[in-house]
């Protein structure tokens, strides 16, 4: 059995390649040049051996529908029998004539990407032609004829799209993995951790301080309106409840990690000033995640969101593969009925919580970090080893999927229509600027 991974948005299809192949799978890592840098499999790997089975193809989301484009697509992913993918995965096999045999969304690639939108007025239509309209209609296409989906239903919850998305794929309540657990066993041994470019800050960090809190959640908003608050995470209360725990614990040397990513860092970096825990507070850039694995294996607790309740998200399993105590919002009831057990944390809502649990932390650290080693467990069953039943039940009933005439008509009017619009809207650019 011959897999294409394609695509690799947070890292999944890396993980999830990495884990077939442990399993005896000759799995291999498709992907386009134009996804971001930090999903590279470089930035998740501590070793170079993923060149052997990944190919990035000189083709972006602008260039997909290119003639050319296609026919390289077809040349390079004739020769697999089978394809799971995330993001555009559905989109790629759409255009090479095929059907995606598992789909596994990393968020917005189905709760809102196959749905279009009208043009805002003074987006350039070219850029929204190429990005939005035609990807959109073929993405909705490719869903519709998608075999198997695992995706959350908790995100069905969050952003409603199951109703409207009309597709004959069998839903499965999980992701895929995101995290290659191995990778982290004994993190602290590796040698190669050595070279890393934040080794020596994150282990100054550690040495210097009785307690390290780590954040690399995104800040997203206090008081985001009523349309994104499902992006919120909590920040504030966060920041709020870390100041309140200083305050009473002045002699406990304490670091709060935050990195600079995100809608509002401003507004957090403003609360901060104003509660006068500057000194306790640490910012760092963007990274990769190998190096933000790094720090976090080294820190005392990390942190998931506040304002809204998520079971798995990429901050909690990149905690929970670490084996470090997690303060999150969870609402266990969300959860009951679809699984036996639940992975321990720190659970909070409020600052009040927030600083209560981070001083219960203190009192027992011990019993609160031999309690977080169970998370790799809960992990491994739930994200990795369920997923990866239900993908190889589809290697079991594997079959031709090649889309219907009628269906291969319809990528072919979307194409067509695509390339003519294209080249009204770029001669109708070459006239304004003219005129200009």
């Amino acid at each position: 059995m011959r897999v294409a991974c394609l695509a690799n948005l947070n890292n999944m299809m890396f993980i999830l390649c990495r884990y077939l192949r442990e399993a005896g799978i000759d799995a291999h890592l498709i992907t386009l040049s134009d996804e971001p840098a930090h999903f590279n499999p470089g930035s998740d790997s501590y070793n170079d051996d993923y060149l052997s089975y990944y190919k990035a193809l000189p083709i972006t989301k602008s260039t997909l529908y290119k003639a050319s484009s296609i026919e390289l697509l077809k040349k390079e992913l004739a020769d697999f029998d089978f394809y799971v993918g995330t993001d555009i995965a559905p989109t790629i096999v759409t255009l090479i004539g095929k059907s995606l045999d598992v789909y596994i969304p990393h968020g917005s690639d189905i709760y809102d990407l196959p749905f279009l939108k009208t043009r805002k007025k003074g987006t350039n239509k070219v850029w929204w032609l190429n990005e939005k309209e035609t990807l959109s209609k073929l993405q909705k296409l490719g869903i519709e004829h998608t075999k198997t989906i695992l995706f959350p239903d908790e995100y069905d919850i969050h952003f409603p799209f199951k109703d409207q998305l009309k597709t004959a794929a069998t839903y499965h309540n999980t992701s895929g993995p995101m995290v290659f657990i191995p990778q982290y066993a004994d993190i602290e041994n590796n040698e190669q951790i050595h070279a890393l470019e934040w080794h020596p800050f994150f282990t100054k960090m550690r040495n210097e301080n009785d307690l390290v809190i780590f954040s690399h959640s995104r800040h997203n908003g206090f008081d985001l309106p009523p349309e994104l608050a499902i992006h919120q995470k909590g920040n504030n209360l966060l920041i709020e409840g870390f100041a309140a725990y200083v305050k009473v614990n002045p002699t406990i040397k304490a670091k709060l990690i935050f990195f600079d990513y995100g809608m509002n860092v401003q507004a957090s970096k403003d609360l901060i000033a104003t509660l006068n825990i500057e000194d306790n507070v640490v910012w760092m850039p963007l990274m990769q995640r190998k190096e933000i694995m790094l720090g976090l294996n080294m820190a005392d607790i990390s942190c998931g969101q506040f304002d809204n309740s998520w079971l798995t998200c990429g901050v909690v399993n990149e905690t929970l593969a670490s084996n470090i105590p997690l303060l999150h919002y969870r609402q266990d009831e969300l959860y009951a009925s679809d699984y036996e057990t639940l992975y321990p944390l720190l659970n909070a809502k409020t600052v009040n919580d927030i600083s209560e649990q981070i001083s219960l932390f203190m009192n027992d650290k011990a019993g609160y970090k031999k309690m977080a080693l169970k998370g790799s467990e809960w992990l491994k069953k739930y994200t990795v080893d369920n997923p990866l039943r239900i993908i190889d039940a589809q290697f079991k009933t594997k079959a031709e999927r090649n889309l219907a005439a009628d269906d291969l008509k319809k990528v072919n009017s979307i194409l067509k229509k695509h390339s003519l619009r294209d080249k009204l809207y770029r001669a109708q650019g070459k006239i304004k600027s003219k005129f200009n």
